[in-house]
């Protein structure tokens, strides 16, 4: 399973991990504040400063993780719906914020970290659930490309592949293609491909046109072919094939530089066949 589909609304698994969390975190912290506030303690307003807490220093340590790409775009670490989010990073900072509240003689200390974990256990199981799941390779399939030459997917001359869903139409598809663009030609070690899916090959070439972006690294799939073999949810969607041709990782919606570069980084680390059955989407906690 790549997400989850909630009528009109689509989640990869890590943003639906992520809101299951947080509504537990929530709803779990009102059910151990109940005796508390019957008898006129006002402890349940350190539950918004807690959240944020964490989110603030789950930031941070992504961030850090990322440095050296962050660094040189600094205007990024302001793109939170991108995502990006250390889990670990945030327990510290949730851990810190219930020191102070220790030091402030609060009562509100042990229902954030009950809660905080409780929440963390119903992201666990989220990912835990979403296992297992078969995935199906990269399809014998010659794609038409602006260039003129046809493209095999199943053929990318032993390297890492990076193939991304998008269309012109798709407003978060016409935010990153810009960086992952600028990142497929200075990228060295794996093949980055833009499969299109459902366009013609006029509005795909106005659309690159329009934006001054180049034709290489894109394939035309008119009828959608891709988003059906690989269940995906909406686009974008960019898909993460080791040298072997299996699929290790999905992320679902816009993606970050450092998020990209990483997960590009990480797919050496990948090419056991091992891993076909236990793709993970990524965000490492995104936000929605």
């Amino acid at each position: 399973m790549t997400g989850v589909q909630i009528g009109p609304l689509a989640f990869d698994i890590d943003r639906f991990a992520f809101i299951v969390a947080a509504l537990v975190f929530f709803a779990l912290f009102h059910l151990l504040t109940i005796r508390q506030t019957r008898r006129g303690e006002d402890v349940r307003r350190w539950a918004f400063p807690a959240a944020v807490a964490w989110l603030l220093a789950a930031r941070f340590g992504y961030v850090i993780q990322h440095w050296e790409v962050f660094s040189t775009h600094p205007l990024d670490i302001l793109k939170l719906w991108q995502g990006g989010v250390s889990v670990q990073a945030g327990f510290f900072g949730i851990a810190a914020f219930a020191f102070v509240a220790v030091l402030r003689g609060e009562a509100a200390v042990a229902p954030i970290m009950g809660a905080a974990f409780a929440g963390w256990l119903a992201s666990e199981a989220v990912f835990g659930f979403s296992k297992g799941s078969e995935v199906p390779g990269l399809p014998a399939t010659a794609y038409p490309t602006l260039t003129g030459t046809p493209l095999r997917l199943d053929e990318h001359d032993g390297q890492p592949l990076v193939l991304n869903l998008w269309a012109s139409w798709c407003p978060p598809c016409r935010r990153e293609m810009p960086m992952m663009m600028d990142v497929a030609e200075t990228i060295d070690g794996a093949e980055l491909v833009f499969a299109n899916q459902g366009e013609t090959h006029a509005q795909v070439a106005q659309f690159l046109e329009t934006l001054d972006l180049g034709t290489e690294h894109m394939a035309l799939d008119p009828n959608s072919s891709l988003m059906t073999r690989f269940a995906a949810l909406g686009l974008p969607t960019t898909l993460f094939f080791d040298a072997s041709g299996t699929l290790t990782n999905l992320h679902f919606g816009e993606i970050s530089r450092a998020e990209l570069m990483s997960q590009i980084a990480a797919l050496d680390a990948t090419a056991s066949p091992a891993g076909a059955g236990d793709a993970r989407t990524t965000m490492t906690g995104d936000i929605p």
